[in-house]
């Protein structure tokens, strides 16, 4: 038995003592600090119990016997004497206007002047004491600064004795306190019951419950007798109930919440800019054609920018087969679609539907077996005896078969668990598909994710076989993929490298038993490429390319979309928080601007001279990197920047619309892909190489003599020297 019980409480989780030991603590507090708190609530209830009675006798008596108090002042003793009840206002509303009056009228008095001069007076000699102290102590820091790096030595990476003490110290007091309430932040995170009755038990004591309940007390009064003029009464009950907790916390915690208010706030008025710059994204994107061509000059961020606009079509196909599923669902609202959604995965997981065109298959063969047999059961339990099998928009009549079909192809790309991007670079994605069972979910928000899970739920884009957009000649002619082309986004940076000119192919022979550009019929598979995937009207394909000259690609392919050109020149090309003026994280970076500059320049001179570590520079270190680390994260999460793109069509013809497209740095730049994507191809030089930049020869005078041009190996040396030899 006693066995039994040390093993019950070995089982118990200490942090839970601490819990409840804290939750005493603030039970008696409350009732040290706080002993009217139940007095006071008593008393809303009561104002709210007679309002409630006055607005059932407001709409069923002609004359209202009740007498309501909610527009009387408390009459309990909101705090402790030591938490006197704020007097900034006066407690009738005529005395306020006069108040008020007189207020403005003593700017216009000399006395007024005088007090501000005096006030300025007194804040000036404040602030020369402060200057007088504070200087010396500036300059003796500047001292042990300069000493420190007069002290030259080679003791790389040796910490100096006060840094180990300091770090000692350290280990046993912030670093223990820091992972204990780390370890017992995520404790409560578990056990949210404390949480929730610390709360509970705060906002009764501070009076919040208490303003909730006469708030209501007073909105059923109002909305019965529209006394306006009681309005000033309860904004001057609502300061005595703030009192309590306006009075208790100390002045730091106020700059502390005030803080975080407005982070909290200027943060969520970032996120709302993020999401409506890239909603206008959206519309951008939806706006294009099947294909579109991006080009500019070199560093203009071609692949960024249909990498981009990828992600966002990407998501926007989704939410287009959303769109046809609801459609679908309320055109036969009575249909047991969760019943058909079943049947679907099952074809799914056996992989007899894995295309548009199997789905279709598997629909008419179900439609085939219905017809020879019609009864509920082959029609996914559905009562169409009931209620019907057509559908009539007064265009035309659907059946319900045909809702079906569009229904089978649309919930199969709405629930493609992998990439819906198909490109010949890597591409990652990051969209959440949530699945309990019914009706699966996807969440495709780019600027909330976690990037130290990143790795959990990141997939990449399908590698572009180019044979599956060969309608000729393939380049493996039995290659498996060679019918896979559907519904995606397919993606090709480079394409002028792939498909070239005419002039660049004009040696080809488009009767040549090997594939090539002239025979392959790449371009016949992109005139017909909207025709492979088109449900319900709406098209699931789209081609995104980059090239640096339109020239450089054929006019029969450039012709089919529309080309679209990066001005550089008007475009922002750093990225822009979109924070409003009040957050604070302006402060932090005037911060950092004003300190950075000059300790990297310390930290220079410091690590020219010595290689130990300090306990100084380690202070000033961390602390700077504290904050550039906060401006740093900042600026990567809420960074935008806008775009200039110049819309024109495929023949060039000079017509364009401009456009702004903006790139936000928390979904182009969370690893999406990598700049150098054709990296690849300098892999195999890289194994072979075995020469580095500093076995290279140089020139060796400022101009090269004729040994020295002839080892470029150039065309143009080598045809110099060839007609300039000395005889």
């Amino acid at each position: 038995m006693e066995k039994a019980k040390e093993r019950i409480k070995s089982k118990i989780d200490y942090r839970h003592y601490i819990s409840v030991v804290i939750t005493i603590a603030f039970i008696a507090c409350g009732v040290y600090y706080f002993p009217n708190a139940i007095c006071r609530l008593v008393e809303a209830c009561r104002d709210f119990g007679l309002s409630v009675a006055y607005y059932f006798a407001e709409l069923f008596f002609e004359e209202n016997p009740v007498i309501v108090t909610v527009n009387d002042l408390p009459t309990w003793q909101i705090a402790p004497s030591k938490y006197q009840p704020l007097t900034l206002l006066p407690v009738e509303w005529t005395d306020f206007k006069a108040n008020v009056q007189t207020y403005f009228q003593t700017f216009a008095k000399w006395e007024t002047v005088q007090a501000y001069l005096y006030f300025l007076g007194d804040l000036l000699y404040f602030v020369s004491i402060f200057l007088m102290y504070a200087l010396p102590l500036f300059w003796c820091v500047a001292m042990l600064l300069r000493r420190y790096l007069k002290r030259y030595n080679n003791a790389h990476d040796v910490e100096s004795k006060p840094l180990k003490v300091f770090k000692r110290v350290s280990d046993f007091t912030y670093q223990k306190i820091k992972r204990f309430i780390s370890s017992y932040i995520g404790f409560l995170k578990e056990n949210t019951i404390y949480v929730k009755i610390w709360l509970g038990m705060w906002a009764f004591y501070f009076n919040f419950i208490t303003i909730f309940v006469e708030f209501i007390a007073f909105y059923l009064y109002f909305i019965s007798s529209l006394d306006f003029l009681n309005l000033y009464r309860q904004a001057y009950k609502l300061l005595l109930d703030l009192t309590t907790v306006i009075r208790f916390l100390p002045a730091f915690v106020w700059v502390i919440c005030v803080f975080g208010i407005l982070e909290y706030w200027a943060r969520a008025c970032g996120y709302n800019s993020l999401y409506r710059r890239e909603a206008r994204n959206c519309g951008f994107v939806a706006s294009l054609g099947v294909m579109t061509i991006v080009y500019g000059p070199m560093g203009a961020g071609k692949t960024k920018l249909i990498t981009d606009m990828a992600l966002t079509e990407e998501a926007l196909m989704r939410d287009m087969a959303f769109e046809i599923i609801l459609e679908s669902d309320f055109k036969f609202p009575n249909m047991n679609w969760a019943t058909f959604e079943k049947s679907l995965r099952k074809m799914m997981r056996k992989h007899v539907i894995y295309s548009l065109p199997t789905a279709r298959r598997w629909v008419r063969s179900r439609y085939r077996e219905w017809l020879r047999s019609p009864t509920k059961a082959k029609l996914f339990g559905y009562d169409y005896e009931r209620y019907g099998l057509d559908y009539n928009d007064n265009l035309k009549v659907q059946s319900l078969w045909e809702v079906l079909d569009d229904y089978a192809c649309a919930y199969l790309i709405y629930t493609v668990q992998s990439s819906l991007l198909v490109s010949n670079y890597s591409i990652r994605v990051d969209a959440l598909y949530e699945d309990l069972g019914n009706f699966p979910r996807w969440n495709a928000d780019f600027f909330r994710r976690d990037s130290r899970l990143m790795d959990s739920y990141s997939r990449h884009a399908h590698i572009l076989d180019f044979d599956i957009l060969r309608l000729g000649k393939r380049m493996l002619e039995n290659n498996p993929n060679r019918y896979a082309f559907g519904f995606g986004v397919w993606i090709i940076s480079e394409i002028d490298k792939e498909r070239k000119n005419a002039p660049e192919t004009k040696h080809l022979d488009p009767e040549s038993e090997e594939a090539n550009q002239k025979n392959d019929l790449f371009n016949m598979l992109l005139k017909m490429s909207r025709h492979a995937a088109v449900v319900a009207n709406r098209v699931f394909v789209k081609f995104f390319a980059d090239l640096q000259r339109p020239e450089s690609l054929g006019a029969d392919a450039r012709e089919l979309g529309q080309v679209v050109y990066i001005d550089i020149d008007e475009s922002e090309k750093e990225m822009q928080p979109v924070l409003p003026f009040f957050s604070p994280f302006y402060m932090v970076q005037a911060l950092v601007d004003l300190f950075f500059g000059k300790f990297v320049r310390l930290y220079y001179d410091y690590r020219f001279i010595r290689g130990d570590k300090t306990l100084p520079m380690y202070l000033m270190k961390n602390g700077v990197a504290g904050l550039e680390r906060y401006v740093k994260r900042t600026e990567n999460l809420f960074g935008s920047s806008k775009v200039k793109l110049q819309i024109e069509s495929g023949r060039m013809d000079g017509q364009t619309k401009d456009k702004v497209y903006f790139e936000q740095s928390k979904k182009i730049y969370a690893r999406r892909y990598g700049t150098d994507c054709l990296n690849g191809i300098f892999e195999l030089y890289a194994e072979n190489n075995t020469i580095g930049i500093d076995d290279l020869p140089e020139y060796l005078t400022e101009i090269g003599n004729d040994k020295e041009n002839l080892m470029q190996h150039s065309f143009f040396q080598v045809e110099v020297h060839k007609y300039n030899k000395v005889a």
